[in-house]
């Protein structure tokens, strides 16, 4: 069974921007520990950055080298409301994947229950159940429904499907 692909939550997509950007302003394939001297960070610090921007299939990594593909112009020339785009990449990692499996077959869940749902399947992200339960609220708000995917009734703490 091939292991789950998880999302690391401490990115944004601000953050994915910047990236895909700089990378543009590159002429489209930089070096990555100039990416990350750039960004004034050092490579560690980087490298969950160009993960998400990898997973989502905005650049590609090869040998120390960070170019941008299609979809990643296409994000730059669309801005955020671009991240629609993102939407079956997105749907294939996770806690992504698992609410969309939960939201489609209860029509809503809550954060709480993506997260008890996550953890049957070993994916934590912190060790205090409430903590966990905000960073996959986290990570959902500000990622799923960028995407399109989701939508979320801060009043009852919902997420529902998104209307395509």
């Amino acid at each position: 069974m091939p292991q789950d692909v998880v999302f690391p939550p401490s990115v944004s997509s601000s953050q994915v921007m910047a990236l895909i950007k700089s990378v543009k302003e590159g002429g489209g394939k930089v070096d990555a520990a100039k990416l990350a001297d750039d960004f004034g960070f050092d490579l560690k610090s980087m490298l969950p950055i160009l993960d998400v921007a990898e997973m989502l299939g905005l650049v590609t990594v090869n040998g120390g080298d960070v170019s941008l593909t299609d979809l990643g112009s296409r994000i730059i020339k669309e801005g955020t409301s671009g991240f629609k785009l993102l939407k079956e990449n997105i749907s294939r990692i996770e806690p992504f994947k698992t609410a969309l499996e939960l939201t489609k077959k209860s029509g809503f869940v809550t954060s709480r229950q993506i997260s008890e749902a996550l953890k049957q399947k070993g994916i934590i992200f912190s060790d205090d159940d409430e903590e966990n339960e905000s960073i996959v609220e986290a990570v959902l708000v500000h990622w799923a429904i960028y995407a399109n995917m989701l939508k979320y009734d801060g009043k009852t703490a919902v997420f529902s499907r998104a209307s395509n």
